[in-house]
């Protein structure tokens, strides 16, 4: 893999600093959300859903698009804010060999931007000492559990709900489609049906935690 490459600016970055600073107060930790062989990890939903509100805030936006480095596919992270300061690197992407050309890239996509993420917000999966930690609400209450009903059909809480939701929508397009047709099948939905009102019970949640990493 070649080195990573960097535009660097030409001037201090005063507003861009006391963004990140401020940024890095206010996003929540960031914990290992799902397994592969290789361990646990965070995948690219996780990342995002946990950066997003604290970037919005702070007058944050990073951009992700693909460059070629050295005539080889790479990816450009840019850490932008309102002021218009911003850094940017370009770092390249391993791309295996495989039948589908594409997703193997895809794949390669995902799995770099999910480090570049973390690299230009300067941010480590795991590490609580920092102040959003102390400020994070409080962990939301169960919802009530129905005697008689078995576990998998108990009701969702209201914020287990809205963390399923809010991964969702994390999706790229097509992982996005894919996704709502395989939760339209699993569950015998109409082809068309919405999938907000459906996601209501235990088992609802399970099947998008065990299901997301194959339609990101």
């Amino acid at each position: 893999m070649q080195p990573m490459t960097s535009s660097e600016p030409t001037s201090p970055l005063p507003n861009l600093t006391k963004a990140l600073i401020e940024f890095q107060a206010l996003v929540p930790t960031i914990h290992e959300n799902d397994n592969s062989y290789h361990g646990a990890f965070v995948n690219l939903p996780g990342v995002l859903s946990k950066i997003g509100p604290a970037l919005r805030t702070s007058g944050l936006a990073v951009s992700q698009l693909p460059e070629q480095i050295n005539a080889q596919p790479g990816l450009r992270t840019t850490l932008m804010h309102i002021s218009g300061e911003q850094i940017s690197a370009v770092t390249p992407l391993s791309v295996n060999n495989g039948k589908n050309g594409t997703q193997e890239w895809g794949k390669s996509m995902t799995y770099t931007r999910r480090y570049a993420l973390l690299s230009v917000l300067g941010l480590c999966v795991g590490i609580e000492d920092n102040d959003a930690d102390i400020t994070e609400k409080a962990p939301a209450k169960p919802a009530a559990k129905v005697e008689g009903v078995a576990d998998k059909d108990q009701p969702l809480a209201k914020e287990d709900r809205d963390d399923c939701l809010g991964l969702i929508q994390e999706l790229s397009p097509e992982g996005l489609q894919s996704f709502l047709a395989a939760f339209r099948s699993h569950f015998c939905l109409a082809s068309d049906a919405r999938i907000a009102p459906i996601l209501t019970g235990v088992k609802h949640r399970d099947w998008v935690l065990q299901n997301l990493k194959h339609h990101v």
